[in-house]
């Protein structure tokens, strides 16, 4: 009965969950030296408009791709960057420019402010110059999104960005340089050096072999299932309490005829057996 019951959530949560989201959120493995838009147009967090070619051309930059109300994949891979650029032996805003493009159109720029003076903590510094921080309308992100490969789709649901975990190292030239994904990025010191050569690095097979990484909040193939397990574990839970209450009302309706059937004695009461000695 139990197994019918949990089968029958199972199949009702797979049909009625919704549309998956997550072959939409990926990374291309064929976009290095692809040349990033410099006409795409930002604001900073000081309010100021720029163009992203004002970044490119001197010296290489490190791009991540995020947004301030993201506290979880993104603070991850915003301190694992922070954390990267400490250890190297270049320094962030003299050799290379490490940037963040905000992933949402509606951040203003006070929030890349604030935003940003925390990153610049996590770095060890307080010049804005050292991390700018941009803002911008949607084409413009997915401008440069699109060119960098970094597939992302707003989830009505947890009304959240999903987006991979992932950095860029862009050449001087502007042309994207490397990817590095996942949330460990011991090999920023080797891509800036490559991209401040204008040295292309293709993504390899050992690359592709990394599990993508995604924000764990935007994943509706697993909510949809863990829904469906919560939606399992209720009616199990509902089942087996109809199920012991029906054993203890029938052990006590079981119990009342017995005694019913018990003979009585003088008293009325029922008459307990005694032992003859």
């Amino acid at each position: 009965m139990i197994a019918l019951v949990i089968a029958t959530a199972v199949a009702a949560g797979s049909a009625t969950g919704p549309a998956p989201i997550g072959p939409a959120v990926r990374l291309d493995d064929d976009r290095v030296g692809t040349a990033l838009p410099r006409d795409a147009a930002f604001t900073d967090s000081t309010g100021a408009h720029v163009h992203l070619g004002k970044y490119l051309g001197d010296r290489p930059v490190v791009l991540v791709l995020a947004y301030a109300r993201c506290r979880m994949l993104c603070s991850v891979v915003l301190r694992a960057t922070a954390a990267a650029m400490r250890a190297s032996h270049r320094v962030a805003g003299r050799d290379y420019t490490p940037i963040v493009i905000s992933l949402d159109p509606a951040e203003t720029v006070d929030e890349a402010a604030r935003r940003q003076a925390t990153l610049l903590a996590d770095l060890g510094t307080r010049d804005p110059a050292a991390w700018p921080y941009l803002v911008g309308s949607d084409a413009a992100i997915h401008a440069v999104a699109d060119a960098v490969g970094f597939h992302y789709a707003w989830d009505d649901r947890t009304e959240q960005y999903a987006h991979p975990a992932a950095i860029f190292a862009i050449a001087r030239d502007g042309r994207l340089a490397e990817v590095l994904r996942g949330v460990s990025f011991d090999g920023l010191d080797d891509a800036i050096d490559h991209a401040a050569r204008d040295e292309l690095v293709p993504t390899t097979a050992a690359d592709l072999s990394t599990d993508l990484l995604r924000c764990f909040h935007d994943d509706p193939a697993r909510r949809r299932y863990e829904a469906t397990l919560q939606l399992v574990f209720r009616i199990g839970a509902a089942v087996l309490f109809a199920m012991l209450a029906a054993l203890l009302g029938g052990l006590w309706r079981w119990e009342r005829r017995r005694a019913r059937r018990a003979p009585r004695g003088p008293s009325g009461r029922a008459r307990q057996g005694f032992r003859h000695e």
